[in-house]
């Protein structure tokens, strides 16, 4: 197991059952509130949102990059010209819109 004690309590947690997980999950929630007014409730709750958030969204893109293909063999020259004709594209849709 990793030094880390956040890493450690993440390793400990994912050890749970889905019934363990959610019930622990109630009752820190409730502990956590408890004392506290509606507004610093929900300054802490969108704290907890924000966090499980960046972690969904590493977990995301590590995901995006493990599963996509290599392309290595598209040269930058390649890259810049795809992009040029996108952006033509979209100036192209904007246009369209701005004559309605």
């Amino acid at each position: 197991m990793s030094r880390n004690p956040i890493t450690n309590l993440s390793q400990l947690l994912l050890s749970l059952n889905p019934f363990e997980f959610a019930t622990l999950a109630y009752i820190i929630g409730v502990l956590l509130s408890d004392g506290l007014n509606a507004n610093e409730q929900a300054s802490l709750g969108n704290f907890y949102n924000l966090l499980g958030e960046v972690i969904q969204t590493i977990g995301a893109q590590a995901q995006n990059l493990n599963s996509a293909p290599s392309n290595q063999n598209t040269s930058m020259e390649d890259t810049i010209q795809s992009l040029k004709g996108k952006i033509g594209n979209i100036e192209e849709i904007i246009n369209k819109f701005k004559s309605i």
